[in-house]
């Protein structure tokens, strides 16, 4: 509830015929809710209050940005004072105070500072778009060049997170013969293989355990050879998840962004969102519950069969 809300209590043995009154009214109503019987609670905009009047209805509270200015000014505080604080909100809703990055190497730390830099990153710039964050994404990308398993950059608030950990190096060399299978369906997005007989190709959909890259190549007088594999297939991933929490404890803006966090916060190691989609928000048994799809670009790309 962004700006302003009174929560009322009304008491009515025909709801129907005061919401058609409301209408007339042209009183925006917003999640009602029966309490009992005859007992109804719903939230009114505080700006219709004056049209609200003439029901005589029970305040039972009031939230949201403009119930607490309309209580700064019936306090007579200075209207500089009220300006400053709309300001303030403002400047920290549009800034980064603060920049935190999380590794586990000084020198990748350092590499991480240098190339935020030049992204002009710093504490007291303007917040960056989801596709400029995607941008300097793909720069730390470039600029570890394998040095890292998993990288993640985002913005929560005023703060900006950039967090990764160093590639665990070389797998064992008996591995290297091995055959590479996908590890969950997936469509294929690109191909970056040094050795090995690719069997599969770009914008192909593909299922777990299929197999992408081949360690049997024929030579051309017809003998079968034993070669290395070695590379990345990265692929078009789809996830969905759900997140829901008592309809009572929270509004409905404060529980989507819960929710959103929970789910986000679910995705775990993986190289790159290519989209979210919101699939559907809704009140099930009395709980806010939250549907998300997630499309995926990752490594599919394993040594052994799924």
């Amino acid at each position: 509830m962004k700006f302003g809300y009174d929560l009322y209590e009304v008491a009515s043995d025909d709801i129907i015929s005061l919401l058609n009154s409301f209408k007339k009214d042209h009183l925006i109503v917003f999640q009602l809710t029966k309490i009992d019987d005859n007992t109804y609670r719903f939230y009114l905009p505080i700006y219709q209050r004056f049209l609200a009047r003439k029901y005589n209805m029970q305040i039972i509270k009031s939230i949201g940005i403009l119930y607490y200015l309309v209580v700064l000014f019936c306090k007579k505080i200075n209207i500089i004072g009220v300006i400053s604080f709309a300001l303030t909100l403002l400047i920290c809703n549009r800034f980064i105070f603060k920049v935190e990055i999380t590794g586990n190497s000084p020198s990748n730390t350092k590499l991480v500072e240098e190339v935020l830099k030049e992204n002009n990153i710093n504490a007291g710039d303007l917040k960056k778009s989801y596709q400029e964050l995607n941008e300097i994404y793909d720069d730390l990308k470039a600029s570890f060049k394998g040095k890292i398993d998993y990288l993640n950059i985002y913005q929560e608030g005023g703060v900006l997170f950039v967090k990764y950990t160093n590639s665990v190096g070389a797998k064992e060399v008996e591995n290297n013969f091995q055959n590479i299978y996908a590890s969950k369906d997936g469509v294929i997005q690109s191909i970056d293989v040094s050795s090995g007989n690719i069997v599969v190709q770009v914008n192909q959909f593909v299922k777990k355990g299929d197999l992408l890259v081949s360690n049997t190549i024929t030579s051309t007088n017809g003998e079968n050879k034993i070669i290395a594999t070695k590379g990345k297939v990265m692929a078009y991933t789809y996830v969905t998840y759900q997140g829901e929490i008592d309809a009572k404890k929270m509004d409905e803006g404060e529980a989507f962004s819960y929710l959103l966090y929970t789910i986000r916060a679910k995705l775990g190691s993986i190289d790159k969102i290519d989209r979210e989609k919101v699939l559907s928000y809704d009140i099930i048994d009395n709980k806010r519950v939250l549907k998300m799809q997630y499309v995926l670009i990752e490594d599919i790309a394993i040594k052994e069969e799924s």
